[in-house]
């Protein structure tokens, strides 16, 4: 059976795209100078991630492909395109989406019907939503976020800039996608760290990278794996990729997509894209960039030209970083005290537990959970007996999401003798902490918090902790599950540094010893009673096996 062109249209977007002659701002649709975009577009597999530089053409692809899927039935419930904010759904809606009808009034625009509103468009029968995924960490807010998400069903999710999107936004909308056949996940960042966000998901995919073959010889190379080596300059000082081989130039065009992991093809196509494999930028630039980037932020250059996740040392925790703290003791079970302790709410709820032992030197002296979705300890009596049983004078609990168990437990610890403050991670909070003893507040800036105990694991002597142990290993962990990132508002241009959390696994023991610190300082607590070397009692209550 033979298909016209009007068939193969219908059914493939990258034909259609062609044939259709896609009017976009710089042109029209082509893959010439970009066949590395043709596969993922005529791609079939329900899952898809971009793991990708700047200005590789991906969103465009995407926006082409959903558009055809919409227009011939193939996703009839709709697509979904979630942003990192609303500010990012309104400049995309502006100028992407509404060029695009009006420059293709026959291929596209005469599908689209007028619902004047920038976040929601009727293409054919199906509906293009164009959301925000960050989550307000002020609960009403939360809400009319949340709502805007659970109001629709949808065919296929696009995650645009999935690095710069709230974990709970993402999972929220995957789930629009649960009275689906379809449920086609697409993926696209620029990716920031390691073990997070798109390099996460990049991971799990097949780890697909564009290799050019060489016309001389016939070798295969791919300038993403072999750099830097793989560039070499040309007299009049531009730069080309070379053939590993023969070292004669290959060319992008002259390419495919090779997975690394095949095993994993079916569960997800991934593609790694990088500045080297674009015609508009010279790779003996990129090169001088690496070596010597400017304004010595290499950050950038692997990030946005290499598509690389890329953290400073000086920026992150390593788990070794936090072992190197543990002394030769094991978890206490008592306290003569004072001691502070710090409760992150997340479940299950976990908490840190230590002393002060002199100027700006903490001694950590039990690490563990209390409660779990299984047990929800609403009274917290488990909390109240660490609180008597340590001599708890101060405690920092994290402030949501459980507000009003923890307002319980602030009324009755107070009766054992513990003032308890909720605490408040604020982005505009001033420097140094505020604490206020009539609402039983204290707000903190979130960065500074970090950076405090970022320095207290690094500091030689500034905090012990527990010998190695099953939890002392996930504590490690924890702590070092989050990394400090330098991030630009998109509308005021500012530049700020911000903790991105949850780096390849929870990061609740970050908060506790945050709250740790916070409970402990600013007069909160005293120098403990008893130095970090046990008194006789407490070494007989260890060989009793009391001390765990």
């Amino acid at each position: 059976m033979e298909y016209t062109p009007n068939d193969l249209a219908q059914v493939n977007p990258a034909y259609w795209s062609e044939l259709s002659r896609i009017k976009l701002q710089k042109g029209y649709w082509s893959f010439e100078k970009r066949q590395y975009l043709r596969e993922p577009m005529e791609s079939e597999v329900r899952r898809r991630c971009f793991m990708k530089a700047t200005q590789g053409g991906i969103t465009e692809e995407e926006v082409v492909r959903s558009l055809h899927q919409m227009i011939y039935g193939r996703c009839q419930r709709g697509v979904l395109y979630l942003f990192p904010t609303t500010w990012d759904v309104s400049e995309f809606s502006k100028a992407r989406f509404g060029p695009l009808i009006a420059a293709n009034p026959h291929s596209i625009g005469k599908f689209v019907q007028n619902t004047d509103t920038t976040s929601l468009k009727k293409v054919g029968d199906s509906f293009l939503f164009l959301r925000g995924g960050t989550l307000s960490t002020h609960l009403e807010a939360d809400a009319r976020e949340a709502s805007k998400l659970r109001s629709i069903s949808v065919d296929k999710v696009v995650f645009d800039e999935l690095d710069l999107m709230d974990p709970d936004a993402v999972e929220k909308a995957k789930g629009r996608m649960g009275d689906s056949d379809v449920k086609e996940e697409v993926y696209i960042s620029n990716p920031t760290l390691p073990d997070f966000g798109i390099a996460n998901i990049f991971e799990k995919s097949d780890q697909r990278h564009w290799f050019r073959k060489c016309d001389s010889c016939g070798e295969w190379t791919c300038a993403e794996l072999e750099f830097p080596n793989c560039v070499k300059i040309r007299n009049d000082g531009t730069g080309y990729i070379a053939c590993k081989k023969c070292g004669r130039e290959v060319f992008i065009d002259n390419g495919q997509w090779v997975a690394a992991l095949r095993d994993n093809s079916a569960y997800m196509h991934g593609y790694r894209w990088s500045q080297l494999s674009s015609y508009q930028n010279d790779p003996g630039e990129i090169l001088a960039e690496y070596n010597d980037p400017p304004d010595g932020n290499l950050g950038d250059v692997i990030r946005l030209r290499l598509g690389l996740p890329y953290v400073a040392v000086e920026d992150k925790l390593r788990e070794s970083d936090v072992l190197e703290c543990c002394g030769d003791y094991p978890m206490f079970d008592s306290h003569a005290g004072p001691c502070a302790m710090g409760i992150d709410c997340q479940n299950p709820k976990r908490y840190v537990i230590g002393i002060r032992t002199g100027s700006e030197k903490h001694q950590l002296l039990r690490i563990g959970n209390f409660g779990d979705s299984s047990n929800p300890d609403p009274e917290w009596y488990t909390a109240l007996d660490l609180v008597r049983r340590f001599h708890v004078k101060s405690c920092v609990v994290d402030i949501r999401p459980y507000e009003d168990s923890a307002r319980t437990f602030q009324r009755k610890a107070l009766k054992l003798g513990c003032k308890v403050y909720l605490c408040e991670y604020m982005e505009s909070t001033p420097l140094g902490s505020m604490y206020n003893d009539a609402s039983g507040l204290v707000k903190v800036n979130r960065t500074e918090i970090h950076d405090v105990t970022h320095r207290m694991v690094t500091t030689k002597g500034k905090l012990t902790i527990p010998r190695r142990s099953p939890e002392i290993f996930v504590f490690a962990k924890q702590v070092s599950a989050c990394a400090k990132v330098l991030e630009t508002n998109k509308k005021t241009k500012q530049q700020v540094y911000r903790y991105r959390g949850k780096i390849g696994g929870p990061d609740d023991y970050r908060h506790c010893l945050n709250y740790f610190y916070l409970a402990a300082s600013g007069g909160k607590v005293g120098m403990s009673r008893e130095t970090g070397e046990r008194p006789h009692r407490q070494r007989m209550a260890i060989n009793r096996g009391v001390a765990v």
